[in-house]
């Protein structure tokens, strides 16, 4: 029997953040180990609430949830993505206050612990802002080694970066936090690079979202309820788009699943002085820069395979 894919996922529970924990939590393969928190979406305290309360509408609360960094590592958070995800950060639905609590440790020692207790085992999986794991891997950067891989939702290589920041080509992960994205891939850990390349092709379709609603799981019909304020922050910022990006549920997939992606390896660093760059995935995929290889970089997806996987998966709570 294969062994499950261990994972910690690190998200700043905006809704598709909520998609990727669904996702995580009903995939067979995928043993969730925990759950850490950071800004992005919305600040890490509502991040962190947000958690707790997907958590509860699954009816999961014995997955630990750990409060991480409020902020990058040199400018202070702004919040700037209620547009997308709604006031609350969960497309201004309410849900009911989370009963469980989240536990005292640390984000970054959680991170720590995890992986030292089980070398190779472990494979840290960031889909928002990735403070946490750069502070992980500078506090004890013998992780780098021992995780079993860094599965990022971040970069872009190809594809238009996201609307708002100067700098046309970059994502918001990566904007959040340019430094961050630079500690992590040049650690030395088996990153992979899940960005907009690949997860502005996976969409949830309104259709698919209708067949979700149908089948009658009560915890996936309010998680629909919540991505219809996504999808429509979508339409206004991608005039006739046919539905949301599966961003973050897409990297917890690879995670276990890397056959769903056609990669690259190459070498990737992050811009970070660059008045139109800065935050900018750059790419060396010269014949000279095969030496430097860091990262396996997402080029192409098994799109099919994978919305049908979704969409099963949102369809049944088995």
């Amino acid at each position: 029997m294969t062994e499950p894919c261990r994972i910690i996922l690190d998200v700043d529970t905006g809704i598709d953040d909520a998609m990727a924990i669904f996702y995580a939590l009903r995939r067979p393969g995928i043993k969730l180990e925990a759950l850490t928190t950071t800004f992005g979406n919305t600040d890490t305290s509502i991040a962190t609430e947000n958690t707790l309360k997907i958590l509860e509408l699954l009816g999961r609360p014995e997955i630990p949830v750990a409060p991480g960094v409020g902020r990058s590592l040199i400018r202070p958070y702004k919040r700037m993505a209620d547009h997308v995800h709604g006031s609350n950060g969960l497309g201004d639905v309410d849900l009911p206050a989370p009963t469980i609590k989240a536990v005292d440790e640390h984000a970054i020692d959680l991170m720590i612990r995890l992986v030292k207790e089980n070398p190779g085992e472990i494979t840290l999986v960031p889909v928002g802002p990735i403070t946490n794991v750069a502070l992980a891997l500078t506090k004890a950067p013998e992780i780098a080694k021992l995780a079993k891989g860094i599965v990022i939702m971040g970069s872009t290589i190809f594809h238009p970066g996201i609307h708002g920041p100067i700098a046309p080509m970059v994502d918001a992960n990566f904007a959040n936090d340019p430094e961050a994205a630079h500690i992590v891939l040049q650690a030395g850990a088996n990153v992979t690079l899940v960005g907009m390349d690949v997860t502005m092709t996976t969409l949830l379709s309104t259709d698919m979202m209708a067949d979700i609603v149908a089948a009658g799981d009560p915890a996936s019909q309010t998680l629909m309820k919540i991505t219809e304020f996504y999808v429509n922050s979508y339409k206004t910022m991608y005039p006739g788009i046919k539905g949301c990006g599966l961003h973050d549920p897409l990297a917890v997939a690879i995670a276990e699943d890397p056959s769903l992606a056609t990669m690259e390896r190459m070498y990737v660093d992050i811009e970070l002085h660059g008045e139109l760059t800065r935050g900018q995935t750059v790419a060396d995929r010269r014949r000279t820069a095969n030496d430097l290889h860091n990262a396996n970089v997402c080029m192409a997806i098994d799109r099919p395979r994978f919305e049908a996987d979704f969409v099963a998966l949102m369809k049944n709570a088995a």
